[in-house]
């Protein structure tokens, strides 16, 4: 490897080519014709009177610190009696939905009866009210078979909706104490008895256009008679229920204190 000549290198050569070349002669040139060199800077214009004034001899300096005294012994004093509330949301929590509690310890022998004749008559209406049956035999061979029509046809649906109506507002009234004073238990003792009456007119109207023959077998269902002996019962113990309810001004039937 090469050593650098004694003394260092030698400056450059202004001659030489690729060497740099002397500054121009008399500094930086003079500014084109036409230069405005920029203003000067001006303080700000005092302001008018009226308008915010600045304190004479400028702003005081900052406490040393120390300067403030320490919080006095036990930390600050509560605040006074009657001062700010407390934000709303605090404290104890709020009551319940305002969902009224189901209490079957209020529900009688009577109750229990209506509601239960409510939920057999909405079962019983999908069994058979109408039923048809039909059997051949001959040639060696043996055929059969049977169908039905639950209560939701023509108008025997109006049957089980009123029962079951009944016994949804005896179960309200009961169970979760609603008053439901619109509904006079007149209505619902009405509305049980207009239940077993379209049964009634049912099963008749059933056995007219009923028919047997050889072979076939036209009638009433094994459901249309449960229905109508639910039904009775409802209407019974909805008029015993009723008849201890205040307001009530119809005869009073005989039956069990329940």
């Amino acid at each position: 490897m090469s050593q650098p000549p004694a003394g260092g290198y030698p400056p450059p050569d202004p001659n030489q080519p690729g060497g740099y070349p002397p500054p121009a002669q008399g500094g930086y040139p003079p500014p084109a014709p036409g230069y405005t060199p920029p203003p000067a800077y001006t303080p700000p214009p005092a302001p008018a009177p009226g308008e915010y004034q600045p304190p004479a001899g400028g702003y005081a300096p900052p406490p040393a610190p120390g300067a403030y005294p320490p919080p006095a012994a036990g930390g600050y004093p509560p605040p006074a009696p009657g001062g700010y509330p407390p934000a709303p949301g605090y404290g104890a929590p709020a009551g319940g939905s305002g969902m009224p509690a189901v209490d079957i310890s209020k529900v009688g022998t009577s109750d229990w009866i209506v509601i239960g004749a409510g939920v057999v008559l909405l079962i019983f209406s999908f069994f058979g009210w109408y039923s048809y049956s039909y059997s051949y035999s001959g040639y060696g061979v043996s055929v059969g078979g049977s169908t039905s029509l639950g209560a939701w046809h023509e108008y025997w649906w109006l049957a089980t909706v009123l029962g079951v109506g009944v016994a949804v507002v005896v179960a309200l009234r009961t169970m979760m104490g609603q008053s439901i004073s619109q509904v006079k238990p007149l209505f619902l003792m009405i509305a049980a008895g207009v239940g077993f009456v379209i049964t009634l007119i049912s099963l008749i109207e059933i056995f007219s256009k009923g028919t047997s023959g050889e072979g076939y077998s036209v009638g009433p269902g094994f459901g249309i008679w449960v229905c109508l002996i639910i039904s009775a019962a409802q209407t019974y113990f909805v008029w015993l229920w009723a008849q201890k309810q205040p307001g009530w001004t119809l005869p009073k039937l005989p039956g069990p204190a329940l």
